[in-house]
């Protein structure tokens, strides 16, 4: 465990409500994919506990160190860093660099933005030491801390989500997201942080604190290549049109379910190329507006569903305690891996909006 504290989870009235599946030893729900592995893991199995026992059985692992690691060696504000490419086209894991100590030098984070925004999301190794006051410089120098989900005009406070209610002392912007044994959580579907939000965030930045031995990987997937993905008549006949991004009950204000509406195409403000900016995991329908008709939109839709997650198009991230990861929400979706029940999983996200705010707003301008 990490130099930082976790609040007692406990504290919840939703994280006890959910529990009590855990208390009457019925194995995690089938309908979630923590439960879908657990049960293919272990089938015949209807015992939580005899589930728990034979994983952990299963999952007594030694570290070890295989392999060759294929790497770019440059030098940066005297620092000698070491840059792992994950897949050809998106995600580099930086070693070498120390991010309590190393970014004093303003040439140390344009080389990382520049990298950042190339690769869409950057990973570090070893920095478990950063406390949580050091992550939120550390994102700082990037961009503007926003709420736990981006801007403030909407704060998701449903009592239906165990994460809002666990708050960091001191530091309320910072979403603590913990998945245990009793409480298995995972956001396991391709999204966009945020994108009900009519200005989504910039970007998000990611500390593990504690890791599953086994599992529980983050996949990230690049939206400029499924743009580039969608067949050329397809491309034609959405590079126009605006969908409805909607949330869930768990991002709900006082009742109320957020929904905003962005291009389809989009125009990266910093880059000025275009990604695909649907997802389905928030993104249910083309903007009424347009009459698309409904047979039309279905396969529109399914066609850039078929996008989402394809190997070519993605690269994934095995946490270690210490890992952070950085991504740019305007080019990249993200999905977590549910295949690590019953090892927890404990997380803090800060959330970064765009110093510009000029550049916040989804907008598609093609040259």
């Amino acid at each position: 465990m990490s130099n930082q504290e976790f609040p007692k989870l406990t504290d919840s009235a939703t994280y006890r409500e959910i529990a009590k599946r855990a208390k009457a030893d019925k194995p995690p729900t089938r309908s979630s994919p923590l439960g879908t592995v657990a049960k293919t893991r272990v089938p015949g199995v209807t015992s939580r506990k005899e589930m728990q026992r034979r994983i952990n059985e299963q999952d007594d692992l030694v570290v070890g160190h295989f392999g060759t690691v294929y790497y770019k060696p440059v030098t940066v504000c005297g620092v000698d860093l070491k840059l792992e490419p994950l897949q050809p086209s998106i995600g580099t894991v930086i070693h070498g660099i120390d991010l309590a100590t190393d970014l004093q030098d303003p040439e140390m984070v344009k080389f990382l933005r520049d990298l950042w925004l190339e690769r869409r999301v950057i990973m570090f190794r070893d920095q478990g030491h950063l406390t949580r006051e050091q992550m939120v410089e550390f994102a700082n120098r990037f961009g503007e801390i926003g709420a736990t989900h981006g801007e403030r005009d909407h704060i998701p406070n449903s009592p239906t989500a165990v994460s809002s209610q666990v708050v960091v002392p001191g530091i309320p912007d910072m979403l603590l997201l913990i998945s245990d044994e009793d409480v298995p959580q995972v956001a396991g579907s391709w999204h966009c942080d945020a994108t009900w939000q009519p200005r989504p965030p910039m970007g998000s930045v990611l500390m593990c604190r504690e890791a599953p031995v086994i599992g529980g990987d983050t996949c990230f997937c690049d939206c400029y290549s499924m743009w580039e993905g969608l067949r050329e008549e397809t491309r034609r006949r959405v590079e126009h049109l605006t969908a409805i991004h909607i949330g869930g009950p768990i991002h709900q204000m006082d009742g109320v379910t957020p929904q905003a509406t962005h291009p389809v195409a989009r125009t990266h403000p910093e880059t000025g190329r275009t990604t695909l900016y649907v997802q389905q995991g928030f993104v249910r329908q083309f903007a009424e507006a347009h009459g698309v008709p409904a047979d039309e939109e279905k396969v529109l839709l399914r066609e850039m569903k078929l996008l989402e997650g394809r190997p070519e198009n993605t690269c994934r991230f095995k946490w270690e305690a210490g890992s952070i990861a950085m991504w740019d929400n305007r080019a990249v979706l993200h999905s977590g891996s549910g295949d690590y029940w019953p090892h927890r999983r404990m997380m803090e996200r800060l959330t970064i909006l765009d110093f510009d705010e000029s550049r916040r707003a989804p907008y598609y301008s093609p040259q």
